[in-house]
């Protein structure tokens, strides 16, 4: 377990804990204990673009792969082994998400019940999420992201067709920079650079670090082993 595992957020420690579980916790995922909290949220994470605002403790919130919260000692956490995860804070509104971005996710897609065309994946509706709750732009958050697939653990059958959304230069061959997509969105939608920090662990390349879907884990995950990040606001102090 890590405490503070971004300096990004070192300025705001008055003002809300992260905490980082890893593969050496197991199971041991006491969210509310280590954070001092008597509540937590999380999301069912169905590898989707939904994103919910959330004020009381819930498992597995129907759907959502984002969840953004105003309530202070509300712990929020997200799961991954393999996948990008992310947290995100706005401190003039004092206000905190976390987000589970799998490719499937992170890919623009077509609405399957209206066969439209294409919609925004999970990063842009987690900060349309912000926008339309507290009037939040990118510009005033802070967004850090947790190990994940680095590019050449992140292979594909045939990513052009599989991940159509993504722009070619982030494709070489099989191999899909998940990353560098995910980063250029972020961006893209106004994220200052400065605002970003990014955990340059691949869960692939060391999986005696990390729980890994793809690095030799697959049974274990599929059982419910994962890595975990949650993150809680505390009171501000005016």
């Amino acid at each position: 377990m890590l405490r503070s595992p971004f300096s990004l957020f070192g300025p705001f420690s008055d003002r809300l804990s992260v905490v980082l579980w890893t593969k050496a916790d197991g199971r041991s995922h006491d969210v509310v204990g280590t954070l001092g909290v008597s509540e937590e949220a999380y999301a069912e994470q169905v590898h989707g673009a939904k994103t919910l605002v959330i004020r009381d403790a819930m498992q597995y919130a129907p759907g959502a792969d984002g969840l953004v919260t105003d309530r202070i000692g509300l712990a929020l956490s997200v799961r991954f082994a393999d996948c990008q995860s992310f947290i995100a804070y706005a401190p003039s509104k004092h206000v905190i998400g976390v987000l589970h971005a799998g490719w499937r996710g992170l890919a623009l897609h077509r609405s399957e019940a209206t066969g439209a065309g294409l919609i925004a994946g999970a990063i842009p509706e987690f900060f349309a999420a912000l926008k339309r709750e507290w009037n939040i732009d990118p510009k005033n958050t802070w967004v850090a992201a947790g190990p994940s697939l680095c590019q050449k653990c992140a292979g594909f059958s045939d990513p052009e067709h599989e991940l159509p959304s993504i722009p070619s230069r982030f494709i070489d061959g099989k191999q899909v920079d998940l990353r560098g997509a995910a980063e250029a969105q972020l961006f893209t939608l106004g994220l200052p650079r400065n605002h970003f920090e990014r955990s340059l662990d691949c869960t692939c390349c060391v999986p005696q670090t990390y729980w890994t879907y793809r690095g030799g884990d697959r049974e274990a995950v599929k059982g419910g082993e994962r890595n975990l990040l949650a993150c809680v606001l505390k009171p501000v102090l005016r």
